[in-house]
């Protein structure tokens, strides 16, 4: 991926995060999936302390896994961290490996499982 498409991937989950940030109470996390069913990587924001029976997850970015590797989507996710370094990142579906690499890379706060893990 060249840095122009990144940087305007970015800026598209930037603005979707703004405006759904407007509309949320409390803290946010990012819920991350990777090629399943619909081979697309998944980043979604969510309002994690939501009570209601609001919205609390939106979609901000689906990328083609046969257009964007692996790599593009930790491209994306080290922009998204830098723009939102308190914001943690919840994976479903990621390899145990993968997790930990990103865990040592971020820190088990900011990079957690949710639900399942591949053992792949």
């Amino acid at each position: 991926m060249k840095d122009k498409e990144l940087k305007e991937l970015v800026k598209t989950a930037t603005e979707k995060i703004n405006d759904y940030h407007q509309h949320s109470l409390g803290k946010l996390n990012f819920w991350l999936t990777t090629p399943g069913y619909d081979n697309n990587y998944i980043i979604c924001i969510e309002n994690a302390q939501n009570h209601s029976n609001a919205i609390t997850t939106k979609d901000i970015l689906q990328l083609d896994a046969d257009k964007y590797s692996y790599d593009d989507f930790l491209d994306i996710i080290d922009e998204l961290h830098k723009l939102f370094p308190d914001i943690p990142f919840l994976f479903h579906e990621l390899p145990k490996l993968k997790l930990n690499q990103l865990r040592d890379k971020y820190g088990s706060y900011y990079v957690r499982d949710d639900i399942v893990i591949s053992e792949n």
